[in-house]
């Protein structure tokens, strides 16, 4: 096997497990430590990956800041908007969270209920709706965002309680919820504070990442949608804070 095809099987690794040590490299390819090592210097040349003694970890905190309009729409986003929907109920009170996946699963809202969001996009997403009764929280717009956040927002979400509250994810760990925004991590804790269940949507490149501004710990979740089988660290993870979760490939059969 050469380098390359080694750094492309250590870089999935990484991102199933969050980890590699330099015995798991001359185990798995029956190299040398010095070439063990050189693979470590190419692998933690790309992106997102961290030297550290003894082997590489995926980077414990990101900064990166993706401005919502250029998030692009994957099928794993489609899949896990329809598999979302399949979770609201007739007559439902519901908060969504700004997210590209959530506006997609509004989309799908084919029952009577009625929606809390601070997204124009889910709102614009609805307008047309028979069926739904739209909220829009209000305060200031973020455009970076596309969202409606800030101490307005908040103090007006004391006023409502829901069955469900539905969060899109910046980054999920074994630590909780977390985002790079201070004012978006403050509204996703107050959307929850509000709920009677909690739903987060994530796709996996998310798992195992951090951002800088903590948004609640695994506790605070009680249902995780995601697009691809866990690894058995984070089944066993979420499994042992009760969260229920729910895989989106493998529900697709059911819409």
């Amino acid at each position: 096997m050469t380098q390359e095809e080694r750094l492309i099987h250590l870089t999935s690794l990484i991102e199933q497990q969050g980890k590699v040590t330099l015995n798991d490299i001359c185990e798995q390819f029956t190299v040398s430590r010095d070439s063990a090592r050189r693979d470590l210097v190419k692998l933690t040349q790309q992106p997102g990956i961290q030297r550290i003694r003894g082997g590489a970890v995926r980077a414990s905190v990101s900064a990166r800041l993706e401005p919502y309009s250029g998030k692009v729409i994957s099928e794993a986003k489609q899949q896990l908007a329809q598999c979302a929907a399949q979770l609201i109920d007739a007559d439902d009170h519901l908060l969504l969270d700004t997210s590209t996946t959530l506006t997609l699963m509004a989309r799908y809202i084919h029952q009577p209920a009625t929606v809390i969001t601070n997204s124009v996009d889910i709102l614009q997403q609805l307008a047309d709706n028979p069926h739904v009764a739209v909220h829009l929280l209000g305060g200031k717009f973020d455009a970076f965002h596309r969202a409606v956040l800030g101490h307005q927002a908040e103090k007006q979400l004391a006023d409502y309680r829901v069955n469900k509250a539905f969060i899109g994810v910046c980054a999920l760990s074994e630590h909780g919820l977390s985002t790079n925004n201070e004012q978006e991590a403050s509204l996703k804790k107050a959307m929850m504070a509000q709920a009677q269940q909690v739903v987060v949507v994530c796709e996996q490149h998310k798992l195992g990442q951090n951002n800088f501004h903590h948004v609640c710990d695994l506790d605070g979740i009680d249902v995780l949608i995601t697009d691809q089988p866990l690894t058995n660290t984070y089944a066993e993870r979420f499994d042992s804070h009760d969260i229920q979760v729910i895989v989106a490939s493998t529900t697709q059969g059911q819409l």
